[in-house]
């Protein structure tokens, strides 16, 4: 059967998310109560700045154009990026589309992709969202080369865009994409130009006026890249970046990535407050898996396994996380020597698949809607350890609890610690409510009204998301 497309309004959340009934009993295959206590006065991250999507700004280009993009599929595009509500999003800017020629002055602001840049960036200014440019260099010689004249028009980019045309919601920018390879595998550049380059562009960033912060490395798969990273630039570094793909089969090793990275940067900056750390790209790899590809995300396990990370993520004390990527898009010619390819990776497909969303949409905008910018993540213990998973965060009064269960019975639990009376919303991803020919979610709604929180259930390889958190739109 076809999928159908559904009709994305500003309540997408409730008419795409069960809302489990509560507190009926429920046989648990179980042994034993699982017991999570969240403590609201012990602080495990002071700030967390969200978990978001690596957006490629291409929408309107003539590559896209060319596979009958319409206004109709734009519209219902930006209404699903609008209803995420993302805190947090990384965008490439390819050289070539701003200086194509790399001579660092001639600069095409009005060209095609950077047009559809700026119509992106009108969107994110209105949601609010942070934006972090990634100056990526995939020209056959790298730009980089020169190293005052590269950081100069790395300046003139970032002030035309944020003074010039008056994008504030552009707060971050990383150098390159993976400088392992640019500066290191592929020995095009030695690491002092690297080092080079940022440290003038910390100096015109002060000079200019911008308030951009610098988030440094966005290395893959090499703790020593990052550890010299953290050595030569702490500072310059207002943030360290790693990215990684894990296997379905690493699902367990995730906080050891990450422990392993904030251990370096504790190590070098004894004598003051750690500089945060974030999780620039993140996905977990399927058998097809590529630059371009990888179907594991569309299936429903996905949403179990970044569930899974993002609670490993809050409790070690990351201080974002951002996965790749937003949607199906056509790449640009100007990156794609053989021409505009599709970046067939996302939350949902591309036009000729009828734009229909994966599980993994319906799961992750739980974690982009109810973990906001700024949230407190709280210390949250659970007993027995290795049968659930949770974490807990605190944002303005309001709380958001993520509970997983990755094992096969059905698993009852209580959670204790937060004594309140309020209205709790509870959101449940579980597999027996995907019907793949329908192209969505039943639905049911229920406010939990709770006292000393709750005792209740979840269901096999399940998420389970309370939050008292209303909805921003």
């Amino acid at each position: 059967m076809k999928p159908r497309i559904i009709s994305y309004t500003h309540k997408i959340l409730l008419a795409t998310t069960i809302i489990f009934y509560s507190f009926v009993s429920v046989r648990a295959c179980a042994e034993e109560l699982v017991k999570i206590k969240a403590y609201p006065d012990v602080l495990i991250n002071e700030y967390f700045y969200g978990f978001g999507a690596e957006t490629l700004p291409w929408l309107w280009t003539k590559e896209n154009k060319e596979m009958g993009v319409d206004q109709a599929d734009i519209a219902l595009n930006l209404e699903r990026i609008k209803s995420m509500q993302l805190p947090i999003t990384r965008i490439f800017v390819p050289w070539e589309t701003w200086n194509p020629s790399a001579d660092y002055e001639t600069f095409t602001w009005e060209g095609d992709a950077m047009t559809s840049l700026y119509n992106i960036l009108d969107i994110y200014q209105e949601t609010g969202t942070s934006v972090i440019i990634v100056t990526v260099d995939w020209l056959s010689s790298s730009p980089w080369e020169d190293i005052e004249a590269s950081s100069r028009a790395v300046l003139e980019l970032l002030e035309y865009l944020v003074l010039e045309r008056g994008y504030n919601c552009i707060r971050f920018w990383t150098l390159t994409n993976e400088p392992e390879l640019t500066y290191g595998w592929l020995n095009k550049l030695p690491f002092e130009n690297y080092v080079q380059v940022h440290n003038l562009v910390k100096q015109g960033l002060e000079k200019r006026g911008l308030p951009i912060k610098i988030i440094v490395s966005g290395e893959v798969e090499s703790l020593e890249w990052f550890e010299k990273s953290v050595e030569s630039l702490l500072s310059v570094a207002d943030f360290f970046s790693s990215h990684e793909y894990f296997s379905p089969g690493q699902v367990d090793k995730v906080a050891e990535f990450f422990e392993s990275r904030l251990e370096i940067i504790k190590d070098a900056t004894p004598d003051r407050t750690d500089i945060p750390f974030f999780l620039g790209e993140f996905g977990f790899r399927g058998s097809d898996f590529g630059v371009r590809t990888n179907s594991l995300m569309q299936e429903y396990e996905y949403g179990l396994f970044v569930a899974s990370l993002a609670i490993d993520a809050l409790n070690s004390g990351v201080a974002a996380a951002s996965i790749w990527c937003l949607h199906q898009i056509r790449l640009i010619s100007e990156i794609e020597s053989e021409g505009g390819k599709m970046m067939r990776i996302g939350l949902w497909a591309y036009k000729d698949e009828g734009w229909r969303p994966f599980p993994i949409f319906y799961l992750y905008q739980l974690f982009t809607k109810y973990i906001r910018p700024g949230s407190k993540v709280l210390k949250t213990e659970i007993a027995p350890l290795d049968i659930l998973k949770a974490a807990c965060v605190e944002y303005d009064g309001n709380y958001s609890l993520i509970i997983v269960n990755l094992t096969d019975e059905i698993r009852n639990f209580s959670i204790k610690g937060l004594d309140l009376i309020s209205d709790f919303k509870k959101y449940v991803y579980s597999q027996t409510y995907f019907a793949a020919e329908q192209g969505g979610l039943d639905k049911s709604v229920l406010q939990v009204k709770t006292n000393t929180f709750i005792n209740d259930s979840i269901s096999p390889k399940s998420v389970v998301v309370y939050t008292n958190l209303a909805d921003k739109y």
